[in-house]
């Protein structure tokens, strides 16, 4: 009976090791999906909600697309302002990308078209001020995350918010 009894407690000792196991898995789990959730707001917030957004995307539909770096630096101070602080902006989120704390997709879904026609409009302009400057980082993190949105549109067609499905499970 001895010999019943320490078999019983190690049945509880190991099932209780395998619940605590579980228990842990599950709550990384969630913690994993809250950073994932608390990532895609600051995105919202960077890209988006960023101050003059509506203002900065009227104004990148009046550059033409493959604009030389004579366009760019032939605007206004202001307007060159406004390209440059949206560039940031897209760094912060091609950096966070990089590292895992949002997934191209849901910057694709969330800010994709828009990045991809800033980078159309001042591609030429970054990378001239690169050559001039000797700066070889300004605005990498952009064009790395270009680069990265055109790979997963090539895999993924892209269908607008408006014409898809429900799927929760994602």
């Amino acid at each position: 009976m001895h010999l019943d009894f320490a078999n019983l407690l190690n049945l509880v000792s190991t099932i209780t090791l395998i619940g605590a196991l579980v228990f842990t898995g599950l709550q990384v789990r969630a913690a994993n999906r809250a950073r994932r959730e608390q990532a895609a707001v600051t995105v919202i917030e960077t890209a988006a909600l960023s101050e003059n957004s509506a203002r900065f995307l009227e104004l990148l539909s009046e550059i033409p697309e493959g604009a030389s770096a004579a366009v760019i630096e032939n605007l206004d101070a202001e307007t060159r302002r406004q390209i440059f602080l949206f560039g940031l902006r897209v760094e912060v989120i091609g950096y966070m990308v990089f590292h895992g704390l949002v997934d191209v997709q849901t910057v694709n879904d969330l800010a994709g078209g828009a990045i991809l026609s800033f980078w159309s409009r001042a591609k030429d302009w970054s990378e001239e001020r690169r050559k001039r400057t000797g700066h070889d980082e300004f605005l990498e993190w952009c064009e790395w995350l270009t680069t990265q949105i055109a790979r997963y549109r090539a895999i993924h067609a892209y269908v607008p918010a408006y014409a898809r499905t429900v799927d929760h499970s994602m």
